[in-house]
């Protein structure tokens, strides 16, 4: 299935100018709660946390497409098929996973933030600091 691949700032600026857009955050609940979250305030609270995989055994969440289908009606009603889905992990790999096997499902328009929330680790081996949505300075928030 196809995907566009699309940078953190530019799925930022959709986000905050297309209200029928949401961004789905892959990444394992601990994940959300030890490394945070993408502040969602600045485009409307549009987010939806719903991991791809199952955080230990990293095997993949077999409620991920109910989860989807239903906080896309949630946000959009009967318009979710056709609302802006942008996917992002922590690096890029599991939210292109998930954007195209929510494309094979029949949603229209998937985007994965090829760099994820914390993006390519630098020469110290960390991350957050090179590339993705922490990087670019986009908002974020830590619980």
């Amino acid at each position: 299935m196809s995907v566009t691949q699309i940078s953190a700032t530019d799925a930022f600026d959709i986000l905050q100018k297309d209200k029928n857009s949401v961004l789905v955050d892959v990444r394992t609940f601990e994940e959300f709660s030890f490394v945070g979250t993408v502040n969602a305030d600045e485009f409307g609270g549009r987010m939806i946390l719903s991991p791809w995989k199952i955080s230990m055994s990293m095997k993949e969440n077999p409620a991920f497409a109910s989860n989807l289908e239903e906080m896309l009606h949630n946000l959009f009603g009967k318009k979710g098929k056709e609302a802006k889905i942008f996917f992002i992990c922590r690096s890029g790999g599991r939210s292109d996973a998930a954007a195209r096997f929510a494309s094979g499902l029949g949603y229209l328009s998937c985007f994965n933030v090829t760099s994820g929330f914390e993006g390519d680790l630098d020469p110290n081996e960390q991350r957050g600091k090179m590339s993705g949505w922490k990087a670019e300075q986009l908002p974020w928030k830590q619980s």
